[in-house]
């Protein structure tokens, strides 16, 4: 009966100790106003590629210009990689009022007009500004022509959370949406 006892309240510490991490998430399209004018084009849209430190659950900042940090008990709710490629799709479905945009490949759609890869090569925090540099490229189907285009932004966080530095974060992909849609 004690060793009982003693099991369960091993247990019992080793979970709370454990439910101290923090998980965090980014890309809520709710608020996205759905375009009057439906556009019925067939986009497809590649996993969105990440550095590496995307790639692991916990999140990162830049503690100098040469080293990246773990921000302790910090981590993403999921793969980033799909769920980044899930907010391009989302928002690009409501800002564009259009059902067909799906993640490439697909295995039923066999019509393509558009299809955009992106690729981001840095996407981190560092004295207080959220840096984003990407390129994206867009084919075009009916051209069989392609344009690449560079992006770059830097956002400012409010305040020395980590729900700040994750707002601005959003706030710098959302510029990046923008854009795609914007050369679609």
């Amino acid at each position: 009966m004690q060793k009982t006892v003693l099991s369960l309240l091993i247990i019992v510490l080793f979970f709370s100790a454990c439910g101290s991490k923090q998980l965090y998430t980014l890309g809520d399209t709710y608020a996205i106003p759905t375009n009057p004018q439906a556009s019925s084009k067939f986009i497809a849209v590649e996993k969105v590629e990440l550095p590496i430190y995307f790639m692991d659950s916990p999140i990162y900042i830049k503690d100098n210009p040469y080293h990246l940090k773990e921000i302790e008990n910090a981590n993403w709710i999921n793969s980033m990689d799909v769920h980044m490629t899930n907010i391009l799709i989302s928002y690009l479905q409501k800002s564009m009022n259009n059902p067909n945009v799906y993640a490439y490949p697909w295995s039923n759609i066999k019509e393509i007009d558009k299809k955009v890869s992106v690729t981001i090569s840095r996407f981190i925090a560092y004295k207080n500004v959220i840096s984003l540099d990407a390129n994206y490229y867009i084919l075009d189907k009916s051209t069989k022509g392609g344009s690449n285009y560079l992006f770059n932004t830097e956002e400012s966080i409010d305040g020395k959370s980590v729900e700040s530095m994750i707002e601005a974060m959003e706030k710098a992909y959302f510029k990046l949406t923008k854009k795609i849609k914007e050369n679609l």
